[in-house]
């Protein structure tokens, strides 16, 4: 068995062929994580030089599907020849996977090239805070920077801000 793969961002295509036994399981299910923990999220399984799927194979598929749903992403198979298909199918496995016909139909299956998940901003206590001592820009870095008497008001309004609220007069 032989493993290629290739990743252009989050996309990774596994070009696999020979045969998928318990032998070689071991070294397609270290080339599918090594993929997936270097930032692929999307992944196609490409069977059309594959003549042989035993069980231990799709342990590996099971395993990495669960992994990547995990993960926010989605694993495809394709070019299913006659003898892997006739394994989903009489396992019936070709409900709980997602198979195409082509490398370009799983492409499609998959969808655009997802974005990196943005960076959490945290609470919006965290983020008054973090503005209070100048982790934010426009802020000042300094209690000396910031005007005499402006802190409370300054927190108010921060508070009021982030929060969504409309400010009250306190002295009501």
């Amino acid at each position: 068995m032989d493993v290629k793969t290739s990743r252009a961002g989050d996309l990774v295509t596994a070009v696999v062929s020979g045969a998928i036994d318990m032998r070689a399981a071991s070294d397609f299910e270290k080339a599918l994580v090594t993929s997936i923990e270097e930032g692929g999220r999307r992944v196609i399984v490409d069977f059309e030089r594959v003549d042989l799927l035993t069980s231990a194979g799709i342990r590996v598929l099971v395993t990495l599907t669960r992994r990547l749903q995990g993960a926010g992403g989605a694993l495809v198979l394709c070019a299913l020849g006659p003898a892997v298909r006739r394994v989903f199918e009489i396992s019936g496995l070709t409900t709980q996977f997602r198979i195409a016909a082509s490398r370009a139909d799983a492409l499609a299956a998959l969808g655009p090239t997802q974005q990196s998940p943005r960076r959490a901003r945290g609470s919006s206590l965290s983020q008054v805070v973090g503005t209070l001592l100048g982790g934010r820009e426009g802020s000042p870095k300094s209690p000396a920077d910031r005007p005499a008497g402006s802190g409370a008001r300054r927190l108010s309004s921060q508070v009021v801000r982030l929060l969504g609220g409309r400010p009250t007069d306190p002295r009501k």
